[in-house]
């Protein structure tokens, strides 16, 4: 049984074959076809001698592995030259093309995996890269087959593993590179857990951390992360973690997120949302946007959309449109507690988080804590129950995400017209003692914006009706628009709206 050798750290391709190659490796398929005299000696015809011996050695290698040039030979190499296994390797099998053999070495006999692939017709290269964290990012690359040949000669497209198209299939704990012969856009999750079992007192640092952040909501913090971490498939609330003060830890938890699931979590702007190009987050599995501020109703829209798309067509300059399955979620920080974007009433997909301001001295050193406790966080997070995914399509529900930052945020996306007639409203029962009044569009422009030209009677009804949803009476009803409880005033028909204290929305009264 042949002993596999062992590769030193760092060996390269010509000292691996120095070291390991064997003499008549160096002469295997050869043309000219080579007389092995020994295991010592290659014996080739000399060219310029017609009656010589096959037999007189070419090329005679010593023990200590330097080859000695005997005579004239068909690879025109110099009689009496000294020279090493891996020249000749070059010289006789690659026409002395060195960066061929090289390759040749380590892709066949170093067995190194090969760095490139081919996903259709296309080829890429894996290039790796250093993060931030001292992590290592595989990145794969677009690469132009002659660069390819010109590196390693045409060889190497024989041995580059070749696949039929990209897949998609988020998997942090037995991730498969490879689906049905295509190739997996998630990256291999870049950690692995620690194996003792783990208590809260051995991650303070992650720990402390998720209470500043979270605070009484930190227990939803734990379920948010094992989720992310043990069904990267499954949706989740937008996160958004808002903030006056600088320095209070948002950007720090993206920055987390960001160390602990590697090239499966992205940065993007507030700008490449709404782009029309979206390959920059189009396979994340968590979009991480910073200093957000969305200043149009469309760029919302398209956050609700991606919180449970299940598709998404990927958009890139000068390639051809593609569908592919998404598994995005969404985490936000912002210096704009209440106006970072507009969020209707009636929307429970956002989870946001007002971050209060760190207490005592701040960690200077706290994103390279965090690192370090990576591998225990996450044992930590796999030795807690099984998340209960039916809990809701989100897992997190309504009312557990709800916050008063959420209604601040829900307030300030109020139309001004209807933030204004609010006021006037709760102006109106704070100078009266009735707990109700009717009035109609009509009533409201004479009464409140008769000199407001740009303020039509058509926009106060669908302000009245589709953002206050306020009742309103279905057939015609004579009343006293406004009417205050005192004495009578004149009375009208229409079909006014009903208005009650405190804002409560109520039926009841429309039936008398």
């Amino acid at each position: 049984m042949k002993q596999e050798i062992e590769i030193p750290f760092g060996m390269n391709p010509v000292d691996y074959f120095n070291f390991h190659g064997t003499f008549k490796d160096i002469f295997k398929n050869c043309k000219p076809e080579v007389h092995m005299k020994s295991e010592t000696e290659a014996c080739f015809m000399n060219p310029e001698d017609l009656q010589d011996d096959i037999n007189k050695p070419t090329f005679i290698i010593n023990a200590s592995g330097l080859i000695s040039v005997m005579k004239s030979n068909p690879f025109k190499i110099s009689s009496g030259s000294i020279i090493s296994k891996f020249m000749l390797l070059s010289l006789i099998q690659f026409k002395n093309d060195y960066r061929a053999a090289m390759s040749f070495i380590e892709f066949n006999l170093m067995k190194i995996d090969v760095p490139y692939c081919r996903v259709g017709c296309d080829y890429f290269k894996m290039v790796k890269k250093k993060n931030r964290s001292g992590g290592t990012d595989i990145i794969l690359k677009g690469w132009k087959k002659e660069e390819m040949k010109i590196d390693h000669s045409v060889n190497v497209l024989k041995v580059i593993p070749k696949f039929d198209d990209f897949i998609l299939v988020p998997d942090n704990k037995n991730y498969s590179a490879i689906q049905d012969n295509c190739y997996n856009q998630y990256h291999k999750f870049p950690h692995e857990p620690e194996i003792n079992t783990i208590t809260h007192l051995d991650i303070p640092h992650t720990i402390n951390f998720l209470k500043h952040i979270f605070e009484e909501q930190f227990n939803l913090s734990i379920t948010y992360l094992k989720t992310l971490y043990d069904h990267p498939q499954q949706p989740l609330p937008i996160l958004v973690l808002v903030s006056e003060d600088n320095k209070t830890g948002k950007s720090t938890f993206l920055n987390l997120i960001k160390m602990m699931f590697g090239e499966n979590a992205g940065f993007v702007s507030p700008h490449d949302i709404t782009d029309d190009f979206n390959d920059s987050y189009a396979m994340k599995n968590i979009i991480l946007i910073d200093e957000t501020f969305f200043e149009k109703k469309n760029a919302t829209d398209k956050l609700k959309y991606l919180t449970t798309a299940q598709y998404i067509t990927v958009s890139t300059k000068f390639v051809q449109k593609y569908s592919l399955p998404f598994f995005g979620k969404i985490i936000m920080c912002t210096n704009k507690e209440k106006d970072f974007t507009i969020i209707e009433q009636k929307e429970t997909r956002f989870w946001i988080r007002k971050i209060a301001n760190i207490k005592g001295k701040r960690n200077t050193n706290i994103l390279n804590d965090l690192w370090n406790e990576i591998p225990k966080f996450l044992k930590y997070l796999s030795q807690l129950p099984k998340v209960d995914l039916s809990n809701d399509r989100l897992v997190l529900t309504e009312s557990q995400t709800h916050t008063s930052a959420l209604d601040h945020v829900k307030e300030e996306s109020k139309p001004p017209l209807q933030k204004e007639i609010e006021l006037l409203v709760a102006d109106f029962f704070e100078n009266n003692s009735v707990d109700f009044f009717l009035a109609d569009a009509k009533d409201i422009k004479l009464t409140w914006f008769e000199k407001e030209t740009g303020i039509a009677r058509n926009y106060i009804r669908s302000i009245l009706s589709d953002k206050m949803k306020l009742p309103a009476y279905k057939t015609s009803k004579r009343y006293i628009p406004f009417w205050d409880g005192t004495e009578p005033k004149q009375d009208k028909s229409a079909l006014p709206f009903l208005f009650r204290r405190n804002g409560k929305i109520s039926h009841e009264l429309l039936t008398e």
